[in-house]
């Protein structure tokens, strides 16, 4: 049982990174994240000046689900959400999102990414 429950772990890591590859893949310098069971992972290339931390699943869905960036505020100031380290350059980052144009392809791609995490 202990090896169907990593193996669900691994497999929601893995889409969990898909989903921070295709909204942060084009981020300068890059983002460095923390999931909610510790694993931690690179999108680009950061520069270490931060690391976004996602405390749950249910906040990652619900941010990276949706294409209003209030969502990822709201996370923030509840505590949901965190910035290890540098804050303006987390900012940096997240304000590159404001820009960001999916087209439908990438929609879906990323619902169905999101499904498995």
């Amino acid at each position: 049982m202990e090896a169907t429950s990593e193996m669900a772990a691994a497999r929601s890591r893995r889409h969990a990174r898909a989903v921070l590859e295709r909204i942060f893949g084009q981020a300068e310098p890059g983002l460095r994240y923390r999931l909610w069971d510790g694993s931690e992972g690179a999108v680009g290339r950061p520069d270490g000046s931060f690391t976004l931390v996602i405390r749950d699943r249910e906040t990652f869905r619900e941010t990276f689900g949706s294409n209003d960036t209030k969502v990822m505020a709201e996370a923030f100031i509840d505590d949901r959400l965190d910035c290890d380290g540098d804050l303006f350059a987390a900012l940096r980052v997240a304000n590159q999102l404001e820009d960001l144009r999916l087209g439908w392809l990438d929609k879906i791609q990323l619902y169905m990414e999101l499904r498995g995490v």
